[in-house]
């Protein structure tokens, strides 16, 4: 069973690079790469407990970022190993920025969710 939910955008956000990967380099490593991705939301869910806040990266969003090959999984802890996945960004982008730009729809998804858990 997963332990992570998927807003919106951290879905379109892994279409995207799924799209792109494909294109660069073919079925096969991708298919690898986000298995490598899937596995470390899996782990993410099970042990953020134990990470420290990158709230360098993150301000006072209250998001969490891990690394993970050449992304960073943005999240938010839901419960005892379980996490709201708002935003896979490739490293390198500027992610005060990009979280600061769009705060109000990773909120806005994140309340979603909440609110689902919630009925």
């Amino acid at each position: 069973m997963k332990n992570y939910l998927l807003t919106p955008t951290a879905r379109r956000h892994l279409r995207e690079a799924k799209a792109w990967s494909r294109t660069k380099w073919g079925d096969e490593l991708t298919t690898k790469y986000f298995h490598d991705l899937e596995k470390a939301a899996q782990f993410i869910a099970e042990n953020y407990q134990k990470f420290t806040t990158r709230e360098e990266l993150t301000g006072d969003s209250g998001l969490c970022l891990y690394p993970v090959r050449e992304h960073y999984i943005v999240y938010e802890p839901l419960g005892e190993k379980r996490i709201a996945i708002a935003a896979v960004i490739r490293m390198g982008r500027d992610i005060p920025t990009l979280l600061n730009k769009n705060a109000y729809l990773i909120k806005r998804e994140l309340n979603e969710i909440r609110k689902k858990r919630k009925s």
